[in-house]
């Protein structure tokens, strides 16, 4: 089956760069997962209530490559609200409740995930799976990027919104 989900292209300023954004509401999720308002970064941030919630989608690459995975979720600075990213079936990193030192509790923020995801062909199909590891696990949404030392950080949402395209999913 088809379905049409916002995949959003993001300009980082290198030529042949590509970076994607996949936004956590607009993707498949178990019923459990709420929507709640405001995700920092223009759309809605999911919050799973109970451990083991899933948010899965498949999407087609258009660009084969080495990316860097990006996580955009929310801190309480409390060290237990926990989330992991699965691509293809390969944990890729966990995101959540960090720590963070200086800031005020709830945050918004990125965070680097330990693997990177390769895309072997263009137009490959890579599926995406968000798990929620505790309860209150948050998640907004997650940035692909072909550039090493890319960061979405400094990225006003006004300029993510105006560079955003839509791409069918190869599912």
């Amino acid at each position: 089956m088809k379905k049409l989900l916002c995949l959003m292209a993001l300009v980082s300023g290198v030529l042949g760069a590509a970076e994607f954004r996949i936004e956590g509401n607009n993707m498949d999720y178990d019923e459990g997962w709420r929507k709640g308002v405001g995700g920092g970064t223009g759309g809605s941030i999911l919050y799973a209530p109970t451990k083991g919630l899933k948010a899965t989608g498949a999407y087609a690459i258009p660009t084969a490559g080495k990316y860097v995975v990006w996580v955009h979720g929310d801190t309480h600075n409390e060290g237990w609200r926990k989330a992991q990213i699965k691509i293809n079936g390969v944990p890729v990193g966990k995101f959540g409740d960090d720590k963070i030192k200086g800031f005020t509790k709830p945050t918004f923020y990125w965070k680097k995930m330990l693997l990177p995801l390769e895309v072997k062909t263009d137009g490959e199909v890579v599926k995406v799976e968000v798990v929620s590891l505790s309860s209150n696990a948050r998640f907004d949404s997650i940035v692909l990027s072909s550039t090493p030392d890319f960061t979405p950080v400094g990225k006003t949402d006004a300029e993510i919104e105006e560079i955003a395209e839509e791409l069918e999913s190869g599912e």
